[in-house]
């Protein structure tokens, strides 16, 4: 089994789509991405595959993320990036761009807003992280081969080489598997935040971070 790790490309739009919409759901039946989208599962993927390549670039375009190949195949990835002011506005402007080409009404986006804003409330506050880790999702038949740790590993080398000093990741109160991947890249729990309009959508308490000192 020959592992490499290689920035994304254009090319893996389609499957840089897949794993946004799976972390987003990580152990649960759906997440944010198919709160905001509105969409079934093609029309989600859709959406998502256009971000990645959408501008202004932003931390879900394809060159944020890190691609774990086994013998030449796609089976995991994770997006890393420092965290300036405006980041996730970025992120939004992207977004504005990928509904106006599918043609999105002004109804549309604010059905969207109105879906996913319970989410982006419960949302935890900034502790002054610089660098951030996302969308993390190995394919099934990839899963329990370390594929995750050697990405994160590999996230942590590449944030502290641009200088940055602490590391976080966030994920849903329940999803033990990620939070065990975590530990063992040296993250350890930092807070956490319960949200009963979380639970009521998503059947999860809310969201945990973890940090890292790099």
């Amino acid at each position: 089994m020959g592992v490499s790790i290689r920035r994304g490309q254009s090319e893996d739009a389609g499957f840089l789509a897949w794993v946004m919409l799976a972390a987003s759901r990580a152990h649960l039946a759906r997440g944010a991405w198919d709160l905001l989208i509105g969409r079934d599962e093609a029309g989600c993927l859709d959406y998502l595959r256009r971000l990645t390549v959408a501008e202004p670039r932003s931390l879900c375009h394809y060159e944020s993320f890190l691609v774990a190949e086994i013998d030449g195949r796609p089976g995991a990835a994770l997006c890393g990036f420092e965290i300036p002011a405006g980041g996730w506005e970025t992120v939004g402007q992207a977004m504005a761009n990928v509904q106006r080409d599918l043609g999105w009404s002004e109804a549309n986006t604010a059905d969207s807003q109105k879906r996913v804003g319970p989410i982006w409330a419960c949302f935890l506050p900034d502790l002054g992280a610089d660098w951030g880790i996302e969308n993390v999702a190995s394919k099934p038949e990839y899963r329990r081969r370390g594929l995750a740790n050697a990405l994160l590993d590999q996230a942590v080398r590449q944030g502290r080489e641009r200088g940055c000093a602490l590391a976080q990741i966030t994920t849903f109160i329940g999803n033990d598997a990620a939070q065990s991947a975590y530990k063992r890249s040296g993250f350890r729990f930092s807070d956490e935040k319960r949200c009963s309009e979380v639970a009521s959508i998503l059947n999860a308490p809310g969201f945990v971070r973890f940090i890292r000192e790099l």
